[in-house]
Parts: structure tokens; C-alpha cells; sequence
């Protein structure tokens, strides 16, 4: 059994050095910030895959809304989504989409991604898509681990506070979730491991990868 899901503090891990201050030069990251959510779809035998939705910041909003034409508000021109798949989404699939599906069998890298979206919702970008991720649906107990994460850390991708994970499901199911912080997983983007105090909070160039874990299997109504 899983344990309760725990509410997600947000740390922004942004590294100052003495010698870069003194060249006039800021070593910082991140530099874009996403809040997730992933949405497990399945059908009457199977899971079909999941939907993730990137809620981005408003700095980046505001380069896609300069860059692309993109209004402030609502939903977007299918010519304005296409562009902004084909100049800020596609070129990720070099990078596996920043996410990865892990089994008992190992971790399974993303490759593909179907039906992208994007739009605007409370004066910020949201990419919506589809990873098709197919596995069986019966009374044996399954556990799916998605991990998303940039090891650059030039992204900061941290799940949402409020309903990180959802289920879309035509059948019963039993199903627990939790979201956590994995540290066995190293996202350092300073090999120095140097450390700041800056407003009573230490700075490092080393931080680690968020994961939702979901285990479900076939219910009974």
C-alpha cells in the first residue's frame, strides 16, 4: 500500500558564485519553471497511456506570446498551436520529452507524444499531449512511477499542489498515488557542489527529480 500523498513545496535551487559575481556574470538556474499534472487514461482492459499538462510561468508565457502571436487569454489558432509546436515543443523528443515511465523492468524513456495542445489559462501557457503508454488491465496490482525532470536543470518541473494526478476510467479501479521527491536521483548542474546562504536559505548546485508514483489495478463496482 502506498503511503498518503504529500502536499509538494516548490524549491528553487539557484546557485550564486563568488567568482561569476565578480566578472559580472550570474550563474543561475533555472530559467523556466513548469507545474505538472499527469492523467491516466484507460479503457474497459487496458491502460491506453497518460496526459500531461505543463502549466509554465509567466516569463516564458510572455516569450511565447511575443515569439508566436499568441493571445493572453482562452484558447489558441490551430496555426498559432502548430507553430509553437514546431518552434518550442517538438525538439524536446532529442531530450525524451523530459519524461520517463519506470517499471519493475527498468526505466522506459519517452519517444513519442501524440495529440499536443497548448493554450492559455490564467494568463499563462499550458502544453497538453498524450504519451501512449499501453499495459493490461486486470486483477493483478500494478505500479507505474513517472518521472519528469530536465538534468540540465536549465527547467525546474515540480507537480502541481492541487490534483497532481487523475484517472480517466470507464471500469472500477483500485488506486492509490503519491507524489515525492526521489533523492537517489541526481539533477547537479554545478560539479562544484558549491553552496550560498542567501535570505536564510542555502543554495546549492544540486538538487533531484519529482515522481508520481500510481498503483492501481481492476475493481470491483
Amino acid at each position: 500500500m502506498l503511503p498518503e500523498m504529500k502536499r509538494l513545496k516548490r524549491t528553487f535551487a539557484v546557485l550564486f558564485l563568488g567568482f561569476a559575481l565578480a566578472t559580472g556574470t550570474v550563474l543561475a538556474h533555472p530559467h523556466v519553471f513548469i507545474d505538472s499534472r499527469v492523467t491516466f487514461q484507460f479503457n474497459e482492459h487496458e491502460m491506453e497511456g497518460f496526459w500531461v499538462e505543463w502549466h509554465f510561468d509567466p516569463l516564458f508565457t510572455s516569450m511565447i506570446v511575443m515569439d508566436f502571436g499568441a493571445s493572453w487569454e482562452g484558447s489558441l489558432s490551430p496555426n498559432v498551436v502548430r507553430a509553437i509546436r514546431e518552434g518550442a515543443f517538438s525538439n524536446l523528443r532529442n531530450y525524451d520529452y523530459f519524461l520517463y515511465v519506470l517499471e519493475t523492468d527498468g526505466v522506459h524513456p519517452v519517444r513519442e507524444v501524440e495529440r499536443f495542445d497548448a493554450f492559455m489559462r490564467d494568463r499563462r501557457v499550458v502544453y497538453r499531449f498524450f504519451v501512449p503508454f499501453r499495459r493490461p488491465l486486470d486483477a493483478r496490482t500494478r505500479t507505474l512511477r513517472i518521472r519528469m525532470y530536465d538534468d540540465t536543470f536549465f527547467t525546474d518541473i515540480a507537480f502541481e499542489e492541487d490534483s497532481p494526478i487523475s484517472v480517466e476510467s470507464p471500469v472500477a479501479l483500485e488506486q492509490e498515488f503519491l507524489i515525492q521527491q526521489n533523492r537517489n536521483v541526481k539533477i547537479q548542474y554545478d560539479n562544484r557542489d558549491q553552496a550560498v546562504r542567501r535570505d536564510d536559505a542555502v543554495y546549492t548546485g544540486l538538487t533531484h527529480p519529482w515522481e508520481a508514483h500510481f498503483q492501481y489495478r481492476h475493481g470491483e463496482r
